[in-house]
């Protein structure tokens, strides 16, 4: 007989530390014993029950990460999952919210609105969505779903083969989407970034990595990507997550370059591993985080890397990243390594647009790129010793968590405190 799960648990909010804690542990529960039927997801704990004793709150970059986990188990039963809606004085705030991020567009069969693309991971019944109270909320705070499959992409290829040679390899795939993103990311994202002082200095700084970050998890997790951006009087907000490929085997993938061969770095760090009480393939899901933290931070466009330092050293923010079992949580706590870090990358950074500005030539600039990889290799085992020495079983308050469930894909999530904190800027 099927087993029903809460999503919202009453009077206790969805955070992402709970969704990587308890929620996931609770699914996984479920499958730990053969099921004859798919999980089937309550999406308020109570229903219908102590309404007036009951409240729900879910943190909106909660939901990309729903929504990747829901797409994984419909891809495991090859069908949707049914999910039960209440609609009453306790849950309609969560209700409305959820309806007006387009959530139930998404996650179900699209047939609300011709866009975005419904995915058909859940099934409910759409009588419970309306009867709202009418609050109004900024048309920006919509959670997306990115895919290589979307109608208007395939037509956007179509044209750009049109004008071009041929797509014949990942890289001419990337310019493509590069191109196509650059425009995306504008639409859904810039007005939000201009509202936090923080991330308004450096807007387009921010716009080019949030480009790269979508065309990656398009072009190598081989599955949607779910985003969102959420802006209030007290912070910016930023999710991104799919269930794809992970880490390990998108990089594998990847041609290897004059400076940068991978596993480069997993390997000195398996030598200098300084925590014990872990297996050797659970602390391998960090080390390829950091791995593709290194790689990113040679790289000539920016990604990853740029994202954790202006996150962190600019706007004095929470970088966390999750691949498989294992996360890391950067902060200012980690100021100083983080300077270290930064300072070689930017003289890796502009060699790289000194070679595109033809100051140097690719040669010269591959050689000095290399010389620079011995120093930003070292500095990153030291990031991790320090990191490490922070390590605790309560993961709570650790910047390195390990967690007994495996979510498979990638997932960031980063928050951005407003520094002028006044005004409802939010919903």
């Amino acid at each position: 007989m099927a087993t029903t799960t809460s999503i919202l648990k009453a009077n206790i909010p969805l955070t992402p530390y709970r969704f990587y804690t308890d929620f996931l542990e609770e699914v996984a529960n479920f499958y730990k014993n053969p099921a004859q039927e798919p999980i089937i997801f309550k999406l308020f704990e109570k229903g219908d029950d102590e309404i007036f004793n009951s409240t729900y709150r879910i943190d909106p970059i909660v939901i990309p990460l729903l929504l990747s986990l829901v797409q994984q188990l419909k891809r495991y039963h090859n069908s949707p999952l049914q999910l039960l809606l209440y609609n009453n004085v306790a849950t309609i705030p969560v209700l409305e919210f959820l309806f007006k991020s387009q959530f139930f567009f998404i996650a179900g069969n699209g047939e609300f609105v011709s866009s975005p693309h419904g995915r058909s991971i859940l099934e409910f019944d759409k009588l419970y969505l309306g009867s709202f109270h009418g609050k109004k909320f900024r048309k920006e705070h919509l959670v997306r779903a990115y895919s290589i499959t979307d109608d208007d992409l395939q037509d956007d290829l179509s044209r750009y083969e049109k004008e071009h040679e041929k797509i014949e390899t990942d890289e001419d795939m990337r310019d493509f989407l590069i191109s196509h993103y650059t425009y995306k990311t504008r639409e859904h994202f810039n007005e939000l970034l201009g509202l936090n002082a923080s991330t308004r200095e450096v807007q387009n700084i921010y716009m080019d990595i949030l480009t790269e970050l979508i065309t990656n998890s398009v072009l190598y997790s081989g599955t949607d990507t779910f985003a969102l951006m959420f802006v209030d009087r007290f912070s910016t907000k930023f999710s991104i997550s799919d269930n794809g490929v992970g880490f390990e085997n998108s990089m594998a993938k990847k041609s290897s370059l004059p400076y940068y061969l991978f596993g480069d770095l997993i390997a000195d760090l398996e030598k200098n591993s300084v925590i014990r009480a872990i297996p050797k393939l659970i602390l391998r899901n960090l080390f390829v985080v950091l791995e593709v933290l290194y790689y990113s931070s040679l790289k000539s466009r920016r990604g990853l890397f740029d994202l954790m330092m202006n996150v962190v050293l600019n706007s004095n923010g929470y970088f966390r990243i999750h691949c498989e079992n294992s996360q890391l949580i950067i902060s200012n706590r980690m100021k100083d390594e983080l300077y270290t870090l930064n300072n070689i990358r930017t003289s890796i950074y502009k060699l790289h647009t000194d070679r595109e500005f033809q100051k140097i030539t690719v040669e010269e600039c591959e050689r000095k790129i290399k010389e620079y990889t011995t120093p930003m290799k070292a500095a990153f085992i030291t990031f991790y010793e320090r990191l490490a020495g922070k390590y605790t079983e309560d993961i709570k308050y650790s910047s390195i968590r390990f967690y007994k469930v495996k979510f498979r894909g990638v997932h960031l999530e980063v928050e951005i405190p407003n520094p002028q904190n006044h005004g409802n800027i939010g919903n």
